[in-house]
């Protein structure tokens, strides 16, 4: 089989882009606004997934090597550009308060603070060929902002997700 730039231009006619993406709270656990979550989300990452490994050792031989269990890391980063309306920090705020509240350190049940959240990814006609569901979602942290009085950039939020699992809608 013949191998070259033309065999791979006529496989590969439209590459997926890595900007054209949404991420979907349908059920915003802190009382904000999901599309203003989803407007304002700016990066995020396709979740990983892998199969574990169990290794035999026989006497003095390399042993064999048997697949394991499917691991994920179960969490997600996010980043966000936030308004000087605060409603990226206070949606995941408002969460994270939900999850413990740092007051009373009392939580709160898991059915209360867990919700799904949809990555899709999009063409450039923009149809979704790609959709993920990540079950049992809940925010783990809100990541540091620096700031400096040298720099005109807008304040990007880093927001970590902890989730069950994840899976392939379409």
């Amino acid at each position: 089989m013949a191998f070259g730039i033309d065999v791979l231009k006529n496989n590969l006619t439209n590459p997926a882009r890595a900007y054209l993406f949404d991420v979907i709270f349908p059920i915003p656990m802190g009382g904000g606004d999901a599309e203003t979550l989803m407007l304002r989300c700016q990066a995020a990452s396709i979740p990983t997934v892998g199969v574990g490994e169990i290794k035999v050792p026989y006497k003095q031989t390399a042993g064999t090597k048997y697949h394991g269990k499917v691991t994920m890391d179960q969490t997600w980063a996010l980043t966000f550009i936030e308004g000087e309306d605060k409603a990226i920090f206070q949606e995941f705020y408002n969460w994270i308060k939900k999850v413990v509240d740092p007051k009373s350190g009392i939580g709160t049940p898991d059915p209360d603070v867990k919700t799904d959240v949809i990555l899709s990814l999009r063409t450039t006609a923009d149809q979704e060929y790609l959709k993920l569901k990540l079950r049992g979602a809940w925010v783990e942290k809100i990541g540091p902002v620096d700031l400096a009085m040298d720099t005109e950039t807008p304040i990007r939020l880093p927001v970590t997700l902890a989730y069950d699992y994840w899976e392939q809608l379409t």
